[in-house]
């Protein structure tokens, strides 16, 4: 079995250690944890549903998936299992899962899971324990089927203009859109971002026409870099600034 933690806790304290030790009390020694990050930047569950969207579906099949940014803990908001691709994903309903769709979603029963869970370490106290039972029982054991999640970033789309957002900003500053290649494959006249236009994709970092550009990355999403240098920085790109296409009619 193949459990994977993403999380906002960072490398100090012992929350991952604990989660970590709760895992390893329920599955046993056998089980392989793997971390994908817990360097998201505190409460930017936005961050991770990038990294949900395009790290998760690497794994196996019925691997299992705990996502924690939960400013929320604690209170009232879902905690869900979600079926995606074949994989299994504990997270709280919130943007960390609004880039996916899932072909079930469970809304936890936290009183079912976990009757004594600490109210401030849920991640522990209920998704560790929803992640055995989901193992041992499968996900409708879980709780109750939700219809659709809570949060959704797909772009929209007017006429001949797509409005999309900044929703990844990575280790080299570069900015990265919920634009899908998908939305763009009958061409487009022009991509503003801020006070600049791109025209054109290049396919690589490097280009022999402009340092900074708009390409399609590995994962699939339009892309804007500046070659060694942070595009983010340079053009003080953040998350959630506009981007719009214009498509050709």
């Amino acid at each position: 079995m193949i459990i994977t933690l993403t999380t906002d806790f960072g490398d100090s304290g012992g929350f991952v250690a604990q989660l970590k030790a709760e895992i390893l009390k329920l599955f046993g020694e056998s089980v392989k944890i793997v971390d994908i990050t817990h360097s998201i930047k505190p409460f930017n569950a936005i961050e991770a549903a990038y990294i949900t969207r395009t790290t998760i579906p690497a794994f196996p099949e019925n691997s299992l998936h705990i996502v924690v940014i939960d400013p929320g803990v604690g209170t009232n908001r879902d905690i869900v299992a979600v079926e995606y691709k074949n994989r299994y994903i504990i997270s709280p309903d919130n943007e960390a899962l609004s880039l996916i769709e899932p072909s079930k979603i469970i809304r936890i029963d936290k009183s079912r899971v976990n009757p004594n869970s600490s109210s401030t370490f849920e991640a522990r106290d209920i998704m560790v324990k929803a992640a055995y039972i989901l193992h041992k029982d499968g996900i409708n054991s879980l709780g109750e089927k939700k219809e659709s999640l809570g949060y959704s970033l797909k772009p929209q789309k007017v006429k001949n203009k797509i409005k999309g957002k900044i929703i990844y900003i990575d280790n080299f500053g570069n900015c990265i859109s919920n634009i899908n290649k998908d939305l763009l494959k009958n061409g487009f006249e022009r991509i503003l971002l801020k006070n600049l236009i791109f025209r054109h994709l290049e396919k690589t970092y490097h280009s022999p026409t402009s340092s900074y550009k708009a390409l399609i990355n590995s994962a699939g999403f339009l892309e804007f870099a500046y070659f060694k240098k942070n595009f983010a920085q340079e053009f003080e790109v953040g998350y959630f600034d506009e981007v719009e296409v214009y498509l050709k009619q």
